[in-house]
């Protein structure tokens, strides 16, 4: 029965997918019932009459299309862009089927057929971006639309900028934005803007988590896949983004960096012993330009509570899974810090925010003794120094230790008992 209402929209889907009504029968059937070959045949009639009259039951894509029949290429996108045309109505264009459509049409158009769509259809990108296809065509319009395409396309993001950032793929047009645009001023006013105002909620989406991660560290292959990465080099060639790559990263993360500092500031309990925001804290405080003190110390008086090992109420950060790793990572990073010349250290702000005993009291759990180790390994005078005269006679209860912090901190004591008096 299923197989028979699919054949029966033969020679009609154009016609069906412009009527209100009758479009929503034909997306329910093109995704939840086709299979590949009739999902081809539903989309064939935008391609040509000839497509309609002749099925091609063995092709399965567009692309396999073109490869069979070359010669066909321009007929098939001037029909592809007749049809496309006359569905650029805010109903149609919620459907998965219409941004399939344009997908195919954008990823083989070229000049002026690609640049005519795109001032069609670049007000109206918003109602498609919540599907795969329909994001990568709001990509294409970013990476070929011109300056001018661009800035009307960004106006028509306003008020939906932190729907899209949280978007499982219309995150991915945000991400292409900041590849692509060159007018960083009206990209922060209309766009950053957005993300401030509604900065924690983005924060606690994973997709948000992504738009926020590429602001600080754009491609960095810690946190972005490389078949993301590939598809968004795809922009990267595009003839109307001529400023420097790198400068206009830099001119984002220079916007960005206070207030996502500052975000730490106010919120940092809850980042810090959540493992979903474990990366985000790390990168702002690792990636963010200016003085990243405030938003250290916020951290830092978390660790500065009074601990008490093995406690399951109110785990400590240096306890915490989470937060153990968080202070894991900060304090490693110190290393790359000192070597940059950067003048504030975590590990130093730490030192002078934690209460006389805090270290020592560290040593009584396996991951407190771990971090105590990662600050010696920082290798910085002031900072060993501190160190070690806080520890000092901790030794011999390191040794009634079973676990292995302990005994690999011992280990590390021992290799400093030359320089320092323990």
């Amino acid at each position: 029965m299923k197989n028979a209402v699919i054949k029966s929209f033969h020679g009609n889907v154009r016609k069906l997918v412009r009527h209100a009504e009758a479009s929503d029968v034909v997306e329910l059937a093109y995704n939840d019932y086709a299979n590949a070959s009739q999902r081809l045949s539903l989309l064939e009639e935008f391609y040509g009459p000839s497509f309609t009259l002749f099925k091609t039951p063995d092709i399965k894509s567009l692309d396999q299309l073109l490869l069979i029949q070359p010669d066909k290429k321009e007929m098939i996108l001037s029909n592809m862009k007749e049809a496309l045309l006359t569905l650029i109505d805010k109903t149609i264009l919620g459907h998965s089927m219409v941004h399939r459509i344009f997908h195919e049409f954008f990823a083989h158009a070229k000049d002026k057929m690609r640049s005519d769509m795109i001032e069609s259809i670049r007000e109206h990108l918003v109602p498609m971006m919540h599907t795969r296809d329909g994001a990568r065509t709001a990509m294409y319009c970013l990476w070929y639309g011109t300056s001018k395409d661009r800035k009307i396309i960004m106006k028509s993001f306003k008020s939906h900028v932190a729907k899209i950032c949280k978007d499982e793929f219309g995150y991915l047009a945000l991400i292409a934005l900041f590849d692509t645009v060159d007018d960083t001023k009206l990209v922060g006013k209309i766009v950053l803007e957005e993300i401030f105002k509604s900065l924690h909620d983005i924060a606690q989406n994973q997709h948000g988590r992504k738009v926020l991660q590429y602001l600080l560290c754009p491609r960095d292959p810690h946190f972005f896949q490389p078949d993301l990465v590939r598809i968004l080099k795809e922009g990267d060639n595009n003839p109307h983004s001529k400023k420097d790559t790198t400068l206009r990263y830099k001119e984002l993360l220079t916007m960005v960096s206070p207030p996502f500092l500052q975000y730490i500031v106010d919120h940092a309990r809850d980042l810090v012993l959540e493992n979903a925001s474990l990366l985000l804290v790390l990168s702002i405080l690792n990636y963010s330009l200016g003085d990243p003190s405030e938003a250290m110390k916020a951290v830092a008086e978390i660790a500065a509570e009074p601990f008490v090992a093995g406690s399951l109420e109110n785990q400590h950060i240096v306890e915490h899974p989470a937060g153990h790793m968080t202070l894991k990572h900060l304090i490693q990073r110190d290393r790359e810090r000192i070597q940059a010349g950067q003048p504030v250290l975590f590990s130093q702000v730490l030192l002078r925010t934690l209460k006389d005993g805090s270290l020592k009291s560290w040593a009584a759990c396996n991951r407190g003794c771990f971090t105590l180790l990662f600050l010696l390994e920082v290798d910085h005078p002031e900072i060993t120094d501190t160190v070690i005269s806080q520890l000092s006679g901790i030794r011999s209860s390191l040794k009634k230790m079973t676990f292995r912090g302990a005994q690999i901190l011992l280990q590390k004591l021992d290799a400093l008992s030359g320089e320092y008096k323990l």
